[in-house]
């Protein structure tokens, strides 16, 4: 299962229109804990790294440098810490693009 289908089968559509509008960091269940995000990073690791390139490419820059641009970002302290923003970032995306397609 991708990103956007676990979306889809997990949370109502007004979730998903929440965290377009306020990002993960509010506290969304299941998004909230290292534990969980850093599962749910193990189990789409693929798709979060493709997706990170391919971004990192339209913007002409490379992955890490990427990385180091999302919200304001200070260092990273951990691979704890790095899942979860990746995880956050993925997430994000894909709600973005559910509610596009609506």
């Amino acid at each position: 299962m991708n990103i956007k289908e676990y979306m889809l089968e997990n949370y109502e559509i007004e979730t998903i229109k929440d965290i377009t509008k306020h990002g993960l960091s509010g506290g969304v269940n299941g998004f909230i804990y290292y534990h969980e995000t850093i599962k749910f990073h193990d189990e789409h690791e693929s798709e979060i790294w493709d997706r990170l390139y391919d971004l990192a490419e339209c913007q002409g820059v490379t992955t890490m440098q990427l990385i180091a641009s999302f919200n304001g970002q200070k260092d990273v302290g951990s691979m704890h810490q790095l899942k979860n923003l990746l995880v956050w970032y993925a997430v994000e995306e894909v709600c973005h693009e559910i509610i596009d397609e609506q």
